[in-house]
């Protein structure tokens, strides 16, 4: 009896230990490669982060509170994907129940992907509205496919940085995020599609209240994929996080549309859950790792000073968890503008704020067909090019060729200003705005699209450097191709779209009226964007430049550095150069003045060569 009873008290022991490890790992699976497990990846519900073992099994005690497991794409390897652009690199969790035992399994293929190429665009804002989808089809959809020929069989993929839809025409025009994924589709987006969550993707039907933002996810959760997770290609390690607490406090005295509960509001900050995720995530990441960090909301914002302050409520915590890394990189969405940050607290971290797909709202495209964020950049996107642990990048508008630059002659600018009736309309109906009716004789400006610190700009009329300052000021483009047009037609302009102050706008004094100006542009990189205009140059909404990229010493400007460069340089510092442009193509390190270090540095290029 004894004996029956022992063996009854030792299985019921068995049971009872399956039981507890059964709950002990609620989630659980193996992921693997062509048959085999892939040993060493890291997979997430978003709270525990755990690694598969030498099979490539993963098992985790799960809270279940977001409601998915994903996995941390290993470096070398890419995910299988639905529709030909939507990783599978998560999964969306059977139960809530933490009793509930449950198996997800992935699946990767493997490629090279030491180089590869990284397409950061932001705010599609699509919404059925403006003929919205037709401008994104021929526009970066038309783009993305030229990205891949260029490309030319080499690993390609995207970020979007949020704002995918805009929230207050999910009901309204019945266009929401399951919308936007169908048109994905049908579009036939061309490459992997990495998303970050804005704040127009959160639900606006969820009321205030105690738990608003966690709701207010679900439906990109649902939809789209994990509001935060990470990623690597080759070896660059790339993480995604929202950083929108959203509120949708709804105001006395205010009404909304259907299927929005309040005004859509919300803070700008990364939760503390995601902050205990980052730093699990990041305990698997070597320091000499180049980190890129994708967010919605910009962390640094830049002020008419060229100065940089927080814009996330705790943009400090996040910046003292990443500069502890050898190479961090934030890029961002949100503004609609460009501009490069490069806190001093945090040197080894830069970030990247990116204007819009969507230029201004689509509207600028409606009035002129040109794409136009309001800071005068048009809309575009940056393209990456890694190399192992180097990384290059480089702006890229959708509508306006290669150009990295749109150079006034401001005489013209003036002219309009004075004499047009609709111009004169808005500066009396808009006073606060810039009237470059009263700017000085002969001053020329030029927008840098995407001008860093570092950068080198050089305005010169003819041979003659003229001294430049940048300055915190108004596009003139982009009242051309939204302000003037749209109360011309109306006789008012939305706030909500028109032109703002520029942080890339660059300003010179020319000696005539008359004599040709050239910018020259040294970027991060070395390389020599130049445009050129003769003067007087027109100011309408077709105006253009002639603008070349070259090589540093390309002193004649035919694609190579070569001893012709040499000669040429020298020729110059005799005297007997005739060349349009010389004197600043001939400066090949930038300095400002024209001698032997110049030919020295064309030397050193040829001998590399």
């Amino acid at each position: 009896m004894k004996t029956i009873q022992a063996i009854s008290v030792t299985l019921l022991t068995l049971v009872l230990a399956g039981t507890t490890m059964s709950a002990a790992h609620n989630v659980s699976g193996t992921i693997t490669c062509d048959g085999q497990g892939v040993a060493g990846i890291a997979v997430s519900d978003g709270y525990e982060v755990v690694q598969t073992d030498a099979g490539g099994h993963y098992a985790m005690t799960s809270a279940k509170k977001n409601g998915y497991v994903f996995y941390t794409l290993p470096g070398g390897y890419e995910p299988m994907l639905a529709d030909g652009f939507n990783p599978q690199f998560w999964a969306p969790l059977y139960s809530r129940d933490v009793n509930v035992n449950e198996v997800h399994e992935f699946t990767l293929r493997r490629v090279d992907n030491d180089r590869h190429t990284v397409i950061f665009g932001a705010d599609t804002h699509l919404a059925r509205r403006s003929s919205d989808r037709a401008y994104f089809k021929k526009g970066l959809i038309a783009c993305l496919n030229d990205e891949v020929t260029r490309a030319d069989g080499g690993a390609i993929y995207s970020v979007l940085l949020g704002d995918l839809t805009w929230d207050v025409f999910w009901t309204q025009n019945n266009y929401n995020l399951s919308d936007f994924m169908a048109d994905m589709k049908h579009f036939n987006y061309p490459m992997t599609m990495w998303p970050v969550i804005g704040n127009h993707d959160h639900d606006p039907s969820i009321p205030a209240g105690d738990n608003t933002d966690e709701e207010a996810v679900e439906a990109w959760r649902d939809i789209v994929c994990p509001n935060y997770y990470s990623f690597n290609l080759g070896k660059v390690h790339y993480v995604v996080l929202d950083d929108i607490v959203y509120l949708n406090i709804a105001y006395d005295g205010e009404t909304y549309s259907e299927g929005v509960a309040g005004s859509r509001n919300y803070r700008g900050a990364i939760t503390d859950e995601q902050i205990q995720w980052l730093r699990k995530d990041l305990a698997l990441v070597g320091h000499s790792t180049p980190l890129v960090v994708c967010l919605h909301i910009p962390a640094w914002s830049i002020n008419a000073n060229f100065n940089y302050s927080a814009r996330l409520d705790n943009s400090y915590t996040l910046c003292n968890l990443l500069n502890q890394y050898d190479q961090v990189h934030i890029v961002s969405g949100h503004n609609h503008c460009n501009y490069t940050a490069e806190p001093s607290a945090f040197p080894h971290v830069t970030e990247h704020n990116i204007t819009a797909v969507c230029g201004s709202l689509w509207q600028s495209a409606i009035m002129t067909d040109h794409h136009i964020c309001q800071d005068g950049s048009p809309a575009g996107y940056l393209r990456w090019s890694v190399n192992g642990t180097s990384l290059q990048w480089v702006f890229q508008p959708i509508h306006e060729g290669d150009s990295q630059m749109r150079l006034y002659d401001m005489n013209t600018v003036r002219d309009f200003y004075l004499n047009n009736s609709t111009m004169r309309d808005i500066l009396n109906e808009y006073p606060s705005r810039v009237n470059y009716g009263n700017i000085e004789d002969n001053v020329v400006m030029v927008n840098v699209y995407a001008f860093s610190p570092g950068w080198q700009v050089t305005i010169s009329e003819g041979d003659s450097i003229l001294p430049c300052q940048r300055v915190y000021t108004e596009d003139p483009f982009h009242t051309l191709a939204y302000d003037v047009p749209r109360y011309a037609t109306a006789g008012y302009y939305s706030t909500y779209y028109t032109t703002t102050n520029s942080t890339h706008l660059f300003k010179a004094k020319a000696a005539t009226a008359t004599k040709p100006v050239t910018v020259r542009v040294v970027d991060n990189f070395g390389n020599i964007h130049i445009q050129r205009i003769s003067r007087p140059h027109g100011y309408n909404i077709d105006m253009e430049g002639k603008e070349i990229t070259l090589l540093p010493g390309d002193v004649n400007s035919d694609g190579e550095v070569n001893i012709a460069d040499a000669n040429a340089l020298i020729n110059i510092l005799l005297g007997a150069a005739s060349q349009p442009c010389s004197s600043l193509l001939a400066d090949a390190n930038a300095d400002g003045e024209l001698n032997i270090a110049d030919v020295n540095m064309i030397i050193d290029l040829i001998l590399k060569i």
